[in-house]
């Protein structure tokens, strides 16, 4: 049933993912602003669309592989999906940040912290919650 809700989840994060990443895509500039310091960083915006679109793709066709390595162990499975969608949360988060950063309006970009700290502690936190698990379930069983 767990394995079930998270495939759920992360089928709909992806969907969200590719809803936000096309939205973003559509207003962004020709040369895209990723660091804006002494030494801007800068990518098309082709660039950076095919870039995100190789990493999206490659990072959620793990999910398959590992559907079919370790499909004896749908605990692991389910872990894994969930997984995935933090780090698709976090990739929204970081595509939101980008768009705005990127836009011809003012705005606190201090306002986006919340939601990417927030994704990134969200995906630690499922990302040690396995072993944590395994480790309640090796002592709850002596």
């Amino acid at each position: 049933m767990t394995l079930k809700i998270l495939k759920g989840v992360w089928f709909f994060s992806v969907l969200g993912l590719l809803g936000m990443f096309f939205y973003v895509y559509a207003g962004l500039p020709e040369l895209v602003t990723l660091w804006d310091g002494p030494e801007p960083i800068t990518i098309t915006r082709n660039g950076l669309f095919y870039t995100l679109i190789l990493t999206i793709g490659l990072l959620n066709a793990t999910v398959y592989m590992v559907r079919q390595l370790l499909g004896n162990n749908p605990d692991f499975v389910a872990w894994f999906y969930g997984m995935m969608a933090t780090i698709n949360l976090f990739i929204i988060a970081v595509l939101g940040f980008v768009h705005v950063f990127n836009g011809g309006d003012r705005y606190d970009y201090t306002r986006m912290a919340p939601a990417i700290y927030g994704s990134l502690i969200l995906a630690g936190v499922w990302l040690i919650s396995w072993p944590m698990i395994k480790i309640f379930q090796k002592f709850s069983t002596k």
